[in-house]
């Protein structure tokens, strides 16, 4: 097993040809707010491990959720499962998330632990936004292969989506293809649901630019900057009015793509303030001008944003399993977002 090696980062295209040649890290560190590449990741890893001895060789831990015996889970927990030799198996995989909750007095256990992984055992630290400001997250950035798994833009998501429907059989026209990205924007698990509606249709045959006027909803195109410029100014009112509307037209999770989208410029913008880039740096990295969106990005702290990012993925999750109707969902979200910016940082 070849130990992580010191680098900048690498993307998930190097990250799926080191794992195909064998070169599989001691340590590794998945950054970036696209989730299904994620999900796309840990499944390449796990797919190392013969199936049949993936239930002993394999865990995941999140510091600080409820482990099942009644306690919360702890990096002690974690570290001990890595320490563990596997299983009739050349490695083990152990997945820690939430390693922000980790507490100041147990930060030595990872850092000793980080000096000297187990060569038996991949670890991977998971967060969409570590908090760079945090020995832990630097130690983290120095010691493990990190790999940054950020959100497409529009060329590197229509390859994706060509790669995708060869998998699944099928083909698109390249008018339809860029008719479907710009409908749907990059973010992979909207685009996925769409491809796998649009394959199931054409059985085989080529997706036109017919059907994807037909089948995909014009949700981008709606769910602009009006929504985002009323939940940045904290008008609750008319967010709730730009919300309902758009429900009436299309499904609640493209909006809420969009307005995680939103959320992960403000993120950006706040780091990029906090780090003294001038206000045309942070408007050339967000594509964001308004007034309002920088007024967000200085009246709120950094936690209100990832916090918001939170709420936001549990809605998406809460909506994807039936919990309430999506609507009510939608409606306690937006009344949580255009909250004053020292009330949702304690939410």
């Amino acid at each position: 097993m070849s130990r992580a090696t010191k680098n900048e980062g690498i993307s998930f295209e190097a990250l799926r040809r080191q794992i195909d040649d064998g070169q599989i890290a001691s340590l590794y560190l998945l950054i970036g707010e696209e989730r299904r590449l994620h999900d796309e990741a840990l499944k390449m890893l796990f797919e190392t491990i013969d199936p049949a001895l993936r239930p002993f060789n394999a865990a995941v831990f999140t510091i600080g959720s409820d482990n099942g015996a009644g306690s919360k889970t702890t990096i002690a927990q974690a570290l001990d499962a890595a320490n563990q030799m596997p299983m009739m198996s050349a490695r083990r995989i152990v997945v820690i998330r939430d390693f922000d909750k980790i507490k100041e007095d147990e930060q030595d256990q990872v850092f000793n632990y980080l000096k000297n992984p187990s060569p038996t055992t991949t670890v991977v630290f998971q967060a969409p936004f570590p908090d760079k400001r945090r020995k832990l997250t630097m130690a983290l950035l120095k010691s493990c292969t990190v790999t940054a798994l950020d959100a497409f833009d529009d060329q590197r998501a229509t390859q994706w989506a060509s790669d995708y429907l060869k998998e699944l059989h099928c083909r698109i026209d390249a008018d339809a293809l860029r008719l479907l990205i710009g409908l749907t924007g990059p973010g992979l698990t909207r685009l996925a649901n769409e491809l796998d509606k649009l394959a199931a249709y054409a059985d085989g045959g080529t997706i036109d630019r017919v059907a994807v006027e037909e089948l995909v909803p014009r949700v981008r195109e709606h769910s602009g900057w009006e929504l985002w410029d009323a939940i940045g100014s904290g008008d609750r009112k008319r967010a709730l009015r730009l919300m309902n509307h758009l429900l009436e037209d299309s499904d609640p999770l493209p909006i809420l793509g969009s307005i995680a989208s939103y959320y992960r410029k403000l993120l950006i913008g706040k780091d990029l303030m906090d780090a003294g880039a001038s206000t045309d740096a942070v408007k050339k990295a967000t594509g964001q001008w308004s007034p309002s969106f920088f007024k967000g990005v200085r009246r709120s702290p950094r936690e209100v944003f990832v916090k918001g990012l939170e709420r936001i993925a549990q809605v998406d999750n809460a909506i994807k399993n039936s919990e309430g109707t999506p609507r009510l969902q939608m409606q306690y979200l937006i009344a949580e977002l255009t909250l004053p910016p020292a009330t949702r940082k304690s939410i």
